[in-house]
């Protein structure tokens, strides 16, 4: 529940643009820059949570970033001028990255963080596939204040949430491994950097494929909403395949299929063949991130590469859209992928077998 409030602007994006484009009477185009100010804020607070896990003098202080987040968030509802937003963003952005380390790294700590990341992101799914539902009627009926109203809401919900409890040092030498080389944890964090610029990327080409297709937004609007019960089956299939002993193969598997999945989207000249790929290719996308996020955390005990990996995803998300060149974006995609699974394939290699009923 905390990593799905935490996280609700990326999972909202489409949600959030459009609200803040009636709130200041703006081009969603033109206000685009505010979600990376956000994501980068989440980037931010992954670095902090670094170095203060080397110093040890200072811990998070979990109930406070929960109120700094609701409070951004109400205060952003009655905000009219744009540069006082974006710093209220940027606020919202660092105090939710700080929640979401310590999520990550709560779900690390499973016995398997493989099953735990994948419930995790079903959970986000259904979250946000509910709110996608509601919000219209709710900024239609109450003003497009309410969104700000919702998140801080929830954020106020969270208080009333056990605080996360440190990992004991018994239960830590019980699942722990070596420590990680520098070499390993380099790879972790690219690989989580990669998959997501690679799915970011594609994500933002999506309506332009569509308008090619002449798909009209009404309808492509439907495919993602269909999509989204696609992402929630994925990250079911990625729980499931985490308790199997071929996961490595699983894994690799995923990569060459959303590769397939990546050139349909782009080749095709069907709409039927569109709705399929987008559908597989959200599928895919949530069945691959649990298996990765439970591969890195197995990587490394020391935590290192976990807590720098919200800077990792939220780089390649804010970075995913500009690196794509025209006319060469199937070939950069392709390319990505096959970087991805260089950068992963070490790390399967060394994992362990976890067995949990």
């Amino acid at each position: 529940m905390k990593l799905a409030v935490a996280s609700s602007i990326f999972l909202l994006l489409p949600s959030y643009l459009n609200a803040i484009s009636i709130q200041f009477e703006t081009s969603v185009y033109d206000l685009s820059y505010l979600a990376t100010v956000e994501l980068f804020g989440f980037a931010l607070a992954s670095v902090i949570c670094y170095f203060l896990a080397k110093s040890r003098s200072i811990k998070i202080n979990e109930r406070f970033a929960m109120l700094v987040l609701a409070g951004s968030h109400f205060a952003s509802a009655y905000c009219s001028d744009i540069n006082l937003f974006l710093a209220l963003r940027a606020i919202s952005g660092v105090a939710a990255g700080l929640i979401l380390v310590l999520c990550y790294e709560a779900l690390s700590h499973e016995a398997n963080p493989d099953l735990a990341f994948g419930k995790a992101i079903a959970f986000q799914m259904l979250y946000s596939g509910f709110l996608f539902l509601c919000l219209p009627y709710l900024i239609q009926d109450f003003g497009v204040d309410t969104f700000f109203f919702l998140l801080a809401g929830l954020s106020v919900f969270l208080l009333l949430l056990p605080k996360f409890s440190p990992l004991s040092p018994e239960s830590a030498e019980v699942f722990s491994l070596p420590k990680a080389d520098l070499s390993t944890k380099l790879l972790g964090l690219a690989a989580v950097f990669m998959i997501i610029l690679t799915h970011s990327g594609c994500w933002s080409m999506l309506s332009v494929v569509g308008d090619k297709l002449r798909v009209l937004p009404t309808e492509q609007g439907q495919v993602l909403a269909v999509g989204t019960l696609f992402s929630l089956f994925g990250a079911v299939l990625a729980s499931l395949a985490s308790l199997s002993r071929f996961k490595k193969a699983l894994t690799i598997a995923g990569l060459f299929s959303q590769g397939v999945v990546i050139v349909l989207l782009f080749t095709t000249k069907s709409q039927l063949l569109y709705f399929v790929a987008v559908s597989l290719f959200m599928l895919f996308w949530n069945f691959l991130l649990p298996l990765f996020m439970g591969t890195i955390s197995e990587s490394d005990h020391s935590g290192d590469i976990i807590r720098l990996s919200v800077a990792a995803q939220t780089t390649g998300a804010a970075l995913g859209p500009y690196v794509l060149l025209k006319g060469w974006v199937l070939s950069e995609l392709v390319i990505f992928l096959a970087i991805t699974l260089i950068c992963i394939f070490p790390l399967l290699s060394h994992r362990r077998a976890v067995s949990v009923k």
